[in-house]
């Protein structure tokens, strides 16, 4: 679905409040936010591999932690082989375990949902641990007609064992 798409660079924030008062401050030191080094380094994959596409040109790139574990994406990137733009906005997640990412992925309502794949083909997540996931479920679904982009929209979840990505693509042209 979505995380095939290639992106190229716009801008990057993080909420990373890693800040030391100064001396003649009166004011209590700010938190210091540590973000998972896992997802971090996941992360850096997945951008890395949506800016290297050769099939897309990335407009937009902006990531926002939520909190430790888990950040939001949004990204705009145009497909050169379809020759349209696709805006996409997902929140991806990692977990203490495997089976804590499946406990979350099996509490969401996937009625809407098909499965539409098991096989992972390669990605962000081999670049990240030098290895495929264990644990591998794609699930998507679309409304609208591909015949009339302005209307379409994609959804997927995707499981590679202890990260989630929730993801919403919207087709702009």
């Amino acid at each position: 679905m979505v995380a095939s798409l290639s992106i190229a660079g716009c801008t990057t924030s993080t909420n990373n409040t890693n800040q030391t008062p100064s001396a003649t401050s009166s004011a209590a030191p700010t938190a210091v936010t540590q973000h998972d080094a896992f997802l971090e380094k996941y992360i850096t994959a997945y951008k890395a591999a949506q800016y290297l596409d050769p099939g897309q040109h990335v407009q937009a790139w902006q990531l926002d932690w939520i909190n430790s574990t888990s950040a939001r994406i949004q990204f705009t990137v145009l497909n050169h082989s379809k020759n349209m733009t696709v805006n996409s906005d997902g929140t991806i997640m990692v977990f203490p375990t495997t089976q804590d990412a499946t406990n979350y992925v099996n509490s969401m309502n996937l009625t809407a949902y098909s499965l539409a794949s098991t096989e992972y083909t390669g990605g962000a997540y081999v670049t990240a641990t030098g290895h495929a996931p264990q644990v591998y479920r794609e699930y998507e679904y679309t409304e609208g007609s591909i015949l009339n982009i302005s209307q379409y929209v994609a959804h997927g979840i995707t499981q590679g064992d202890n990260i989630v990505y929730v993801q919403t693509a919207k087709y702009l042209s």
